[in-house]
């Protein structure tokens, strides 16, 4: 029988103006990838404290000062790796992470090592993951060559990466895992054992890189959207645009016109008014007397006057009606830059909707690879009971618990025992189908174990998907807490570890 690990406790001093994230301190204290700690607010003497309820037997402070082997580094940087993947996809960050070695514990059953998360803003003074990792190798004591080897071949890993991927590092650990003595006895397993084991590990890690190129299309698709709709949006301001630019193209055109009208009005005028100035010259040579001669010259200078004015008025009308013109000439300008600017726009709304289009085909693709090979992950796991290979995850999948839905209208048990589990009223493709309600969709929902962490998914359903009350968005996987209830459309359902 195993022993069990000693409770520790640990707190954290709060001050008054520190906002805990409770959302965050909900998905803590769900145990996930080997991580079982919990945390709750609490007052202790008057003082607002932080307590960490953890289950290990040494501090890796306590630790470093034995020597260590190859494969147990590798086991507590193992256990690490996966708690910080499951922490990404559950949108932890990892900066809040308490990478110090005296609040580090180390159950000693398992070699898995508790880390301790912040739930709340800009936590002081924090040590960087790759940081960490280079001190702590650094402060080891090593057992024999093996070890010194691997702690070389983590530090040319972090020193060929500018960035830290939590994903990745998960992947280069598992790669020295698949070679560790605590997993495979080479002196007692078969070749064709060690083939399926290889296989299974490389299998793992297909399943993890096919999730992060899905979760990286569906990030792409989702810009390429973003980009549509802006450029869609863009398109509209640019037909606005065009059709102003026609709208005072009209009213230049409009102007153009009455300048014109008034111009041919002006020029008439002037016509008028010098042919009365040359009658009124040949009046005054064929008058005779001198008043009339005087009335006469009078009302010829009076005339070329009025002749000047409206000479000065057709020069005023043509020079406004030349602005007005150039007006015109250049609203259409405007508004054939504008029609230009709207097309392109309309083009590259197009091009990126083909786009978003493919990507969001690719993200289906990779989904539905991922479910493929979570199932021939169900049904190609090593037969462990062949030989005598001593496997160090058996004893740990014994123990897990498997969790089973309970349909409420009739109390029936259904036991999830896939990693991706569907449900729904389909004939075909579902673990569970459900004859009775019509208001379900025929792949109403899926079930997923991720690192023995269980999320719920709806799969774009008519009547929506509820976890506690609350409607999940369709395609984004939740965590699902123990004791908690799932409701497809109107059929419930109580989700329970047993």
């Amino acid at each position: 029988m195993t022993q069990k690990s000693r409770e520790q406790r640990v707190r954290y001093k709060l001050d008054e103006s520190m906002t805990l994230n409770q959302e965050e301190i909900k998905i803590y204290n769900v145990p996930f990838a080997g991580n079982t700690n919990t945390c709750k607010e609490t007052f202790v003497k008057g003082e607002r404290i932080l307590e960490y309820c953890i289950e290990g037997d040494l501090t890796m402070e306590q630790l470093i000062g034995k020597p260590i082997f190859r494969d147990e580094l590798v086991e507590y940087l193992y256990s690490i790796s996966r708690q910080m993947v499951s922490m990404v996809h559950n949108g932890l960050k990892l900066g809040k992470i308490v990478f110090d070695l005296k609040y580090m514990y180390v159950r000693l059953n398992d070699f898995s090592v508790q880390l301790i998360f912040l739930p709340f803003d800009n936590p002081s003074d924090m040590t960087g993951v790759e940081e960490f990792i280079r001190s702590f190798l650094s402060v080891l004591v090593y057992a024999h060559t093996p070890a010194i080897e691997c702690a070389n071949q983590i530090i040319e890993y972090l020193n060929g990466h500018k960035e830290f991927n939590a994903i990745q590092f998960n992947l280069f650990i598992r790669e020295l895992r698949a070679q560790s003595q605590l997993l495979v006895n080479t002196e007692k397993t078969s070749s064709k054992t060690k083939e399926i084991a290889a296989n299974h590990a490389k299998m793992e890690i297909n399943i993890l890189r096919a999730e992060e190129a899905a979760r990286n299309a569906e990030i792409a698709r989702l810009h390429a959207e973003s980009e549509a709709k802006r450029l869609a949006e863009y398109a509209k301001q640019q037909a606005n645009v065009a059709r102003s630019a026609e709208e005072m193209r009209m009213l230049a055109e409009a102007a153009r016109i009455q300048a014109e009208i008034d111009k041919q009005a002006a020029e008439k005028e002037y016509n008028n008014k010098s042919q009365t100035a040359v009658l009124y010259a040949c009046k005054m040579r064929e008058a005779e007397d001198e008043n009339s001669k005087k009335e006469i010259n009078t009302a010829r200078l009076l005339a070329e006057e009025q002749a000047s004015q409206a000479e000065e008025e057709f020069r005023r009308a043509s020079a406004e009606a030349e602005r007005l013109a150039e007006e015109v000439r250049l609203a259409r300008e405007e508004e054939m830059r504008a029609e230009e600017a709207r097309m392109r726009a309309e083009y590259e709304a197009r091009k990126n909707n083909e786009e978003a289009r493919k990507l969001a085909m690719e993200v289906r693709r990779r989904n539905e690879e991922i479910g493929r090979l979570s199932e021939d992950r169900q049904t190609r796991k090593p037969d462990d009971s062949e030989d005598e290979t001593t496997v160090l995850s058996k004893s740990l999948s014994d123990g897990l618990k498997r969790p089973i839905l309970v349909r409420k209208r009739t109390g029936e048990k259904i036991y999830i025992n896939k990693q991706v589990f569907c449900m729904g009223k389909a004939d075909q493709g579902v673990d569970f189908k459900i004859t009775d309600n019509k208001s379900v969709s025929r792949r109403h929902a899926y079930i997923t174990n991720i690192n023995g962490v269980y999320y719920l998914r709806d799969n774009n359903s008519t009547n929506h998907t509820y976890l506690n009350g609350e409607m999940l968005y369709s395609n984004i996987e939740v965590v699902i807490p123990d004791n908690s209830t799932i409701q497809l459309s109107n059929e419930e359902f109580f989700f329970k570890i047993k």
